[in-house]
């Protein structure tokens, strides 16, 4: 069994309300599972169709199903509150009914995370205990990220 990956990037922005250590751990949690074949990447991006340089989003770092999306269009979904128009533009092209996953994100940032961990509690944010991984499969808890404590 392969262990969790390490992240060795800088720092992320806060995403939907998700800190930087939400989201990271949401990242292991997915590669765990990928790596470990209990969970597959997308062949195609779910909005284009396009099959070249895939990449994986969440909008929900509490969850493990990511979307596979091509790598412009994932950048132009996180720019979506700074370059809107960008954004609409792909929606625009791609969207049918309007009631896509990616038609109905909201035009100005949201505070999901927050209204998660109000509705369901705080244990909502640790993923690795609701993740459906393998009976008798014991997450290496060592290898969970947690935020280096600033220096003084």
């Amino acid at each position: 069994m392969k262990g969790l990956r390490k992240w060795s990037w800088g720092t992320l922005p806060t995403y939907n309300g998700f800190t930087h250590e939400e989201r990271v751990r949401g990242w292991q949690l997915i590669m765990f599972m990928m790596d470990n074949g209990w969970a597959e990447r997308g062949a195609t991006c779910c909005i284009s169709d396009q099959t070249q340089q895939l990449r994986l989003h969440s909008e929900i770092y509490y969850d493990w199903r990511p979307f596979t999306l091509n790598h412009s269009i994932h950048m132009a979904l996180h720019q979506r509150f700074k370059k809107p128009e960008q954004w609409w533009r792909i929606v625009d092209q791609y969207s049918v009914t309007g009631d896509e996953w990616f038609a109905r994100l909201s035009r100005v940032p949201v505070d999901l995370a927050g209204e998660l961990r109000a509705k369901y509690g705080p244990e909502i944010s640790n993923v690795f205990a609701r993740a459906p991984i393998p009976e008798g499969i014991v997450i290496p808890s060592h290898q969970i990220y947690r935020q280096p404590s600033a220096t003084t």
